[in-house]
């Protein structure tokens, strides 16, 4: 393993207003992250941490390592020279540095500073310089950085300081909580650390994970610091924006061919690259930003954002066979995206909401649905009548004049729930009885129940 060496240190001392307390577990106190700044790729360059000292002033190297240590009768990823003791020694004292870094494959060690004071009574401000690939944001990893105390001519491993992670694209902090672990992490947003908190998007909320995922991003903010409004309408250059962010933010090369977007609109790049990249190509000079988004339009978007693949239909009962938004659907359910809205229906004409959206992200990006119990029991419901009839969403006239089983003319489309779910329980069962008796009846019957039977799953009103 090539050590990487971070020569640019900085150890600054500010004065406390008083002495911080004694801690039991280690010297450190009161870690955060103060900022961080990033490589054009993307990659870690710096981070700037204050500190607090609760011990004597002390003479330690900071490493960035890959193990996390073990404690003192614990099992763990390294088990190099003892246990981590309650004294904070690590079972062996080391005559040097060099001898430290003979054995760096055995502690994980990737990066290592000079040997600095650590001032005790006062803030300590330490700043780490990064090449660029040393912590990529690439790549999902976690990062123990441990103090090596120097005192009485050898060296040992003391405490655990602080904890790095990258996930998902992000990277987050977590200070030491006692000896050998640590405690909540904290994002590093734009280069700034910030947890962000919505009052109106709570742990119980199936959209908390999607929400603060996309807003870590920076694919979304909220609409204030203390609200995200999941429940908004997401509109058009909403949407698009969000999967404009998500690609990285590309630049556009077409010129403007919208005549109701600006250059000093947010959505102007969006809406360019996306006629460019053709997720949204309305064929004509309006672009319509402010147009809520559907069902329908949020999966044709993610669909010809991800190239527009084909997938093995997934039958709805109110998406038409064979279009484009059929295609489209199929995909985004085989895929994980999203699912149907209830029974046998998708509603794509339903509108999306800002939580909705994140959620669709959220399910591209990291953590797709399983939908595959759903899209078989979809396709058994749509299936499980005799006839191969393909179910359109508005029934042709003839449906329509077919009296219902108690005489009248009544269109099972203008019939309210309750009498819907009445009269189809009521033929469903005599049908059964006669078919259980080997009783024939007419087609008109069994036309009639698979009507009231469509309709009804269309409003999501059948398990």
């Amino acid at each position: 393993m090539k050590i990487k060496r971070i020569v640019s240190l900085l150890l600054c001392v500010f004065m406390c207003a008083s002495l911080m307390s004694v801690n039991v577990f280690g010297a450190a106190t009161d870690i955060s992250v103060t900022s961080a700044s990033y490589y054009n790729s993307g990659d870690v360059k710096s981070l700037n941490i204050n500190f607090g000292w609760d011990t004597a002033s002390a003479s330690s190297r900071m490493t960035v390592m890959t193990e996390r240590l073990r404690s003192a009768g614990e099992d763990g990823t390294s088990a190099s020279y003892g246990d981590f003791t309650d004294l904070g020694y690590y079972g062996r004292a080391f005559g040097s540095w060099d001898e430290v870094l003979d054995n760096s494959d055995k502690f994980g060690i990737l990066f290592y500073t000079d040997e600095h004071k650590m001032e005790y009574g006062k803030t300590n401000t330490l700043s780490l310089y990064f090449e660029d690939g040393d912590i990529s944001l690439d790549k999902n990893k976690t990062y123990y950085l441990y103090l090596w105390t120097y005192y009485g001519g050898h060296y040992y491993p003391d405490n655990l300081f602080m904890v790095i992670q990258v996930k998902n694209g992000v990277l987050q902090y977590a200070p030491a909580k006692d000896r050998n672990s640590y405690g909540k992490f904290t994002i590093l947003k734009g280069g700034v650390a910030t947890t962000p908190e919505f009052k109106d998007v709570k742990k119980s909320d199936y959209f908390f994970e999607p929400v603060n995922w996309a807003v870590e991003k920076g694919i979304t903010n909220g609409t204030s610091s203390t609200a995200f409004s999941p429940n908004s309408t997401c509109t058009r250059a909403q949407i698009l924006t969000f999967l404009w962010r998500a690609a990285g933010s590309p630049e556009p090369t077409i010129s403007n061919p919208y005549s109701d977007v600006k250059s000093s609109d947010y959505y102007y790049k969006v809406a360019l690259w996306a006629k460019e990249k053709g997720v949204f190509n309305p064929g004509g000079s309006s672009f319509g930003p402010n147009t809520p988004c559907t069902r329908a339009s949020t999966v044709e978007y993610f669909w010809r954002f991800a190239g527009s693949k084909s997938a093995s239909r997934v039958p709805f009962t109110d998406v038409k066979e064979g279009t484009n938004l059929d295609t489209a659907i199929s995909w985004a359910v085989r895929n994980g995206i999203t699912n149907g809205a209830g029974g046998t229906i998708f509603s794509p004409d339903t509108t999306c909401t800002r939580a909705q959206i994140a959620t669709f992200l959220y399910r591209y990006y990291v953590a797709p649905l399983d939908n595959r119990s759903f899209i078989t029991d979809l396709t058994n419901k749509v299936t499980r009548t005799a006839t191969s009839m393909k179910l359109d969403p508005n029934p042709p006239e003839d449906y329509l004049k077919q009296p219902d089983w108690y005489g009248t003319l009544t269109p099972p489309a203008t019939m309210s729930d309750e009498r819907l779910l009445a009269e189809y329980e009521n033929i469903e069962r005599v049908i059964d009885d006669f078919r259980n008796r080997d009783i024939y009846m007419s087609d008109g019957p069994y036309s009639r129940e698979l009507d009231l039977w469509s309709e009804a799953s269309r409003r999501g009103l059948l398990d």
